[in-house]
């Protein structure tokens, strides 16, 4: 350790500039040492040779690190960071092995991840099981019931006689193609056109106006309406086989009736949607076009269809250009009410059929899935 001696050393360092005198630096080791030695108190004055050796002590000891053998042995071991903590994990291993203390509890043993998992499906497989029974003992009837109203509904719309409405219904419309190119008064009776005012302008060599008229003897049958009244008696049907109280015992059997549900309301729903047109020639040897009054030359073809909500009349002129007969046409529609009506009531039982089937078709990759098929004690459910 460095010693200072002089007057005002810090505090006034400007002075030793002015009173010049010299400053006396000595170690306070070398003090310690003389001291010791012979007891006398030191001089201020040593020996060069005296101070350099314990200068050089003295740095030995700051700077050189003692050897491991030349280190003394301590009552306690070392503190390090590291070892420390391994210590302590260390005792707290050892308490935790011990017979005795809050510690001797031994964990509870893990059970496999693979018996984990399969008591997990175990679970997910009763459950779809109870799930499975419950649509198939309620849900089930309780559609079908559904859908047997609104197809008992939809029946009620046509104009025929279906599933016990009131039988024909008749029908008045208009169907006119500006500029005057063609006009048509229909009455609607059920199936079929029972009245029809017709005027057409033909192109030939001067333009003329075409008339003709269906008359009630001899009615225009409009095929779509009955068909679709047939599918859809079908569908009822098929509802009304079903007894209420019957219990069904596998997917399959809904799977079943379900299709063939869905089988006639598409092909009803089809009927009205999407036309089968005849061909030209086919049409003009048709029955409807004979029972026009009067009937119409070889070379015009008039035609009634249904499209969607719309009844629909077109006329057909043919024209024989270079040898190629082709067709010009002419048409006019009008919006009939009852038609939306029905398709509107066919299209939400197609839903509803269609969300029960879906259901029960994923149930159906179950294949072991049958009533009866749990364990007793799974029945309580």
């Amino acid at each position: 350790m460095l010693r200072f001696s002089g007057s005002n050393w810090f505090t006034r360092p400007h002075s030793r500039r002015k009173s010049g005198k010299k400053v006396k630096v000595t170690f306070s080791d070398q003090l310690d040492t003389t001291a010791s030695d012979d007891g006398s108190v030191p001089s201020t004055s040593p020996s060069p040779s005296t101070s350099a050796q314990a200068r050089w002590r003295y740095l030995e000891q700051i700077f050189v690190p003692p050897s491991p053998e030349a280190a003394p042995n301590r009552s306690g071991p070392a503190f390090d960071r590291t070892s420390s903590l391994r210590q302590s994990g260390t005792s707290y291993a050892s308490v935790g092995s011990a017979s005795s203390g809050p510690y001797n509890r031994r964990p509870p043993p893990q059970r496999k991840v693979g018996q984990k998992m399969a008591d997990c499906e175990k679970e997910e497989a009763l459950n779809l099981q109870v799930e499975f029974e419950w649509v198939l003992h309620e849900e089930v009837h309780s559609v079908l019931k559904q859908l047997h109203v609104i197809l008992v509904e939809c029946a009620h719309r046509f104009p025929v006689p279906l599933y016990g409405n009131e039988g024909k219904k008749q029908d008045k419309f208009v169907l006119t193609a500006a500029p005057e190119q063609l006009k048509c008064i229909v009455t609607l009776t059920g199936d079929s056109i029972t009245h029809a005012d017709i005027n057409f302008k033909v192109q030939r060599q001067q333009q003329q106006i075409q008339r003709t008229s269906i008359t009630q003897d001899y009615p225009w049958k409009i095929q779509q309406v009955q068909d679709a009244a047939n599918h859809l008696q079908q569908a009822i049907n098929h509802i009304d086989n079903v007894d209420s109280a019957y219990h069904f015992k596998t997917s399959d059997e809904v799977l079943h009736i379900l299709g063939n549900i869905l089988g006639a309301l598409q092909r009803g729903r089809t009927s009205l949607v999407v036309p089968r047109k005849k061909p030209i020639d086919e049409l003009m040897k048709s029955r409807n076009m004979k029972a026009l009054s009067p009937n119409l030359p070889e070379d015009l073809a008039i035609s009634f269809y249904i499209q969607s909500h719309k009844l629909i009349f077109v006329a057909y002129q043919l024209t024989n250009f270079q040898g190629t007969m082709k067709f010009d046409s002419c048409q006019a529609e009008c919006s009939v009410p009852w038609l939306n009506e029905v398709l509107v009531l066919f299209t939400v039982a197609l839903q509803l059929c269609q969300q029960l089937k879906d259901k029960i078709s994923v149930f159906s990759q179950y294949k072991d899935f049958t009533v009866g098929s749990r364990s007793p004690s799974a029945l309580s459910y």
